[in-house]
């Protein structure tokens, strides 16, 4: 594939002299195997958690979706919506959420893993391979110890592995995220079209899991309008990344364009979430910038004594007689969330910045920290303690990334890809719910840089203790625009 990387782009600010030798062979079969053991570590602690902590643990919510539609998949009958397939014996086609991570669970029940522990297991091998991936983004950034610190980070840190035991999509979200940046890192260094285009499928899977992912088409790749030199170097990479995202998506979007009364292009449960976030109990008092069920259910009819029955079941969850109330297909009440939802900001406008802010600082982590954590405990079902050390863990990644920003920037390697991530995430937030899940996309670049910043001050250490200046990573050819 031809190079297409600008002559005018600049070059590192590193001397010669200073920058140290190409990896080895030998170098590279050792990172090999840092990689391999960071895995299967990551794997064990994702595997002794759900042993230990989620081995029978009952399914609510997403994980009873995300369970069960594989399981439908898996039989073939398509993707159903399995609340109401469960309690009330119909075949209704569903898009509450995006395909990937069901379709991943599906060849797992066709294998014969039909069982919710068999499911959590997979998750976890998800979440195992999203470290080897973590470690080979820092390594591309800052050199093979950087990579190997990154990966163990990430294998321990536990706002990645809560997820593998809660059975939803975050375990598939956190491998494609650490794909997007791998790929936007080898654009960056190559310039090639090979690897626009494997970044905008990266995207496209992304997005296949997560909605907002759609955000990292205009995010990652604007910056590459700013690159020097012609008009082809400026638009081609862009344009390349947008194209193969749409390729990516473009088979599950026309699914739904023709499945649905009204038009949905990756999910149809946008409609809720705005609801759910949108009313008097969210503007003000305790739950301000979280979320309430009461938002959703204040304006609905009494439950009839069936629907009674559902509430109370066991079997499926309560919520369940919502779809009993409402039959039609699921883009029609969820466009009536939303517009519910939007009639309600409209009359609320100057409330809605203050709002947004609470959201905002309930993702990162500065706003009504203690309330978070315990919400995360009690709606999320997160589990104290690994809710706790996770959220201590992530104030000490944050410092390190930090840390490891300005070291990018003084390297001159991009740091244009994490930004967009941190930008993916307060929008997302600021327009929907502040819950800490939302942030999984951000927990994957603090690792990453956790793993930069250690390692940049271990270099620095070094350098004292020789008596000269800190050696730069071996990745030089990573600038920065």
């Amino acid at each position: 594939m031809t190079d297409t990387r600008s002559a005018a782009t600049p070059a590192p600010d590193v001397d010669a002299e200073s920058q140290p030798p190409a990896p080895s062979r030998r170098d590279r079969r050792r990172f090999a195997f840092g990689v391999v053991g960071v895995t299967l570590f990551a794997l064990a602690v994702r595997v002794t958690w759900v042993l230990v902590a989620r081995r029978n643990f009952p399914l609510k919510g997403d994980d009873y979706y995300y369970h069960w539609q594989a399981n439908a998949l898996a039989d073939g009958l398509g993707f159903l919506n399995p609340f109401s397939w469960k309690a009330l014996g119909r075949i209704d086609p569903s898009a509450a959420h995006p395909p990937l991570y069901s379709m991943y669970l599906a060849v797992i029940s066709w294998f014969g893993g039909t069982s919710p522990l068999a499911h959590r297991l997979a998750s976890c091998v998800l979440g195992a391979a999203a470290i080897g991936v973590v470690a080979l983004v820092a390594r591309r950034i800052a050199g093979e110890r950087a990579g190997i610190i990154a990966g163990l980070l990430g294998a321990v840190y536990p706002m990645l592995w809560i997820n593998d035991g809660m059975l939803i999509s975050e375990s598939m979200y956190v491998l494609v995220i650490a794909l997007v940046l791998l790929a936007a890192y080898r654009l960056w260094s190559t310039r090639s079209r090979l690897d626009a285009l494997f970044l905008g499928a990266t995207i496209g899977l992304a997005c296949l899991t997560r909605p907002e992912a759609i955000m990292l088409v205009p995010f990652i790749g604007l910056p590459f309008l700013f690159l020097g030199g012609g008009w082809r170097p400026r638009l081609l990479p862009a344009f390349l990344v947008a194209l193969a995202c749409l390729v990516v998506i473009l088979p599950w979007w026309v699914r739904n364009l023709t499945t649905f009364e009204d038009p949905v292009f990756l999910a149809t449960g946008h409609g809720s979430v705005l609801q759910i976030a949108n009313c008097d109990d969210t503007y003000h008092g305790a739950l301000l910038g979280y979320w309430d069920i009461n938002c959703l259910t204040a304006d609905r009819p009494p439950a009839t004594a069936e629907q009674r029955k559902l509430q109370r079941s066991t079997k499926v969850p309560g919520l369940v007689y919502l779809i009993a109330q409402d039959p039609r297909d699921e883009s029609i009440p969820d466009a009536t969330a939303r517009d519910k939802a939007l009639h309600y900001i409209r009359h609320h406008l100057t409330r809605a910045p203050i709002v947004a802010l609470a959201r905002v600082g309930r993702v990162w982590g500065v706003y009504r920290v203690s309330q978070e954590v315990s919400l995360d405990t009690f709606f999320e079902r997160r589990g104290k303690w690994p809710s706790w050390s996770g959220t201590w863990m992530y104030y000490g990644l944050v410092a390190l990334s930090v840390y490891a920003l300005v070291v990018m920037r003084k390297r001159r390697v991009p740091i244009s890809p994490m930004i967009a991530i941190v930008a993916m995430v307060t929008v997302t937030a600021a327009i929907s719910i502040g819950i800490t899940r939302y942030r999984v996309g951000a927990d994957v670049m603090l690792v990453v840089l956790g793993g930069v910043g250690v390692d940049a001050l271990w270099r620095r250490v070094e350098a004292r203790r020789r008596g000269r200046r800190p050696v730069p990573h071996p990745e030089g050819e990573l600038v920065a625009p």
